[in-house]
C-alpha cells in the first residue's frame, strides 16, 4: 500500500472556464430548448453541453422530454455531446437516454466487480458494451488514443433513443456499485451527474473520491481521474469513482493513506473472446492498456490472437 498522502496542490481538479467554438449548428430555431441542450427537428440531433462552467447543468423537464419525443416519434435521434476537452485520454459518462457511439475511436465499458488480492491490490473487471451504453448508468469510455483524429474529437456523436427526463430520482439511478466477492461488499461506486460539481474544502468525501481532470494541472492530465482535493469540480454528464467500503477507511482522514493509488484494470471484450489488462492510475485515473497479448500459459503471442477463446495482455492476472 502507498503510504503518501496526495496533497489538494497536487491532484486538484482545476481549470479556467473556457471558449469552445463548436460545431455549427443548424440555422433554424431551436424546436425543443432546456438547460444544458437543445433539440432540432431538422437534422433530428440533441446536443449537450458538458462544460467546465460553474453553473452548467443538464436538465430535461418532462415538458422538454414531450417536446422531443413529438419530434422523433419515440424513436432513434442523433446526439452530439459537446465538451471542453478532448478526448486525448479514457474518460466517462453518463446520459439520460440509451446511445450508441456513431465511429470506432470510443468504446464503453461497464465496470462490473472490483476485487482484492491476499497482498491488498485492487482489481476492476470491466466489461465491453458492444457499443451500448445504458441510460443514467456511468460508464467508462475507452478512447483510440493512437489514433490522432480521435484525441482531437470535442463534440461526439452518438444513435440514441428512449430519452427520459431528469428528476429527483434520476441521482438513485445513476448510482453505480460494484461488488467485491473477497469482502462481501460493494467497496466502490461509479457516481454519475447531471451539474457541475465543486467539492469544498468541508466535504466529508474528501480523499476517498476520485474525479474528472478537466485541464492539465502539475503531473495531472486532462481527461484522467485524479483524487480529488478541496475545489476539485466535474462537469456535468460525466463520473467520478467513490470508495464506499464498509472499513474504518472512510471515517478518519489519517486512514485515508490505505486507499490504492493504482488499481489493475481488466478489460473484458466477450466478443473477440480476448480478456486483456490495463492499469487504471488512481492518483490520475489514467487507463493504460498493457502492449503485448499472451495465452493462459504466459506466452507471448506475436500479434493480436485470431481465434476466438481466451486470452489475457499480463502474465500476472489472477485467474
Amino acid at each position: 500500500m502507498n503510504k503518501k498522502v496526495l496533497t489538494a496542490a497536487t491532484v486538484a481538479v482545476l481549470s479556467c472556464f473556457v471558449s469552445t467554438a463548436w460545431a455549427e449548428r443548424p440555422n433554424e430555431d431551436v424546436t425543443c430548448k432546456f438547460p444544458g441542450g437543445a433539440y432540432y427537428k431538422s437534422n433530428n440531433t440533441m446536443y449537450l453541453e458538458s462544460i467546465n462552467d460553474e453553473n452548467a447543468s443538464v436538465e430535461i423537464a418532462e415538458e422538454s422530454k414531450n417536446c422531443i419525443d413529438e419530434f422523433t416519434h419515440k424513436g432513434e435521434f442523433n446526439l452530439v455531446v459537446e465538451r471542453s476537452t478532448k478526448l486525448a485520454a479514457n474518460s466517462t459518462i453518463s446520459l439520460p437516454m440509451n446511445y450508441s457511439p456513431k465511429n470506432s475511436c470510443i468504446q464503453l465499458y461497464e465496470v462490473v466487480q472490483f476485487s482484492t488480492d491476499d497482498e491488498g491490490n485492487w482489481n476492476a473487471t470491466a466489461k465491453n458494451m458492444k457499443g451500448q451504453g445504458d441510460m443514467h448508468k456511468p460508464m467508462l469510455m475507452v478512447t483510440d488514443t493512437k489514433n490522432k483524429a480521435c484525441q482531437d474529437i470535442k463534440e461526439i456523436e452518438f444513435t440514441a433513443s428512449n430519452l427520459q427526463a431528469i428528476t429527483q430520482h434520476t441521482a438513485a439511478q445513476q448510482h453505480l456499485e460494484v461488488y467485491n466477492p473477497k469482502t462481501g461488499h460493494n467497496d466502490w461506486a461509479l457516481e454519475g451527474t447531471y451539474k457541475f460539481i465543486r467539492w469544498e474544502k468541508d466535504n466529508a468525501d474528501l480523499g476517498i473520491v476520485y474525479g474528472y481532470a478537466a485541464k492539465d494541472k502539475n503531473k495531472v492530465d486532462a481527461g484522467h481521474f485524479t483524487r480529488i482535493g478541496a475545489g476539485a469540480y466535474l462537469p456535468p454528464m460525466r463520473a467520478y469513482l467513490k470508495y464506499i467500503g464498509n472499513t474504518p477507511l472512510a471515517k478518519s482522514v489519517e486512514s485515508i493513506v490505505e486507499l490504492p493509488e493504482t488499481i489493475d484494470v481488466t478489460l473484458v471484450d466477450e466478443e473477440e473472446g480476448t480478456t486483456r489488462t490495463a492499469r487504471w492510475n488512481m492518483a490520475t485515473g489514467e487507463i493504460v492498456k498493457v502492449n503485448g497479448w499472451y495465452d493462459l500459459k504466459g506466452r507471448k503471442l506475436n500479434s493480436k490472437p485470431q481465434n476466438k477463446g481466451m486470452f489475457i495482455g499480463n502474465t500476472k492476472v489472477q485467474k
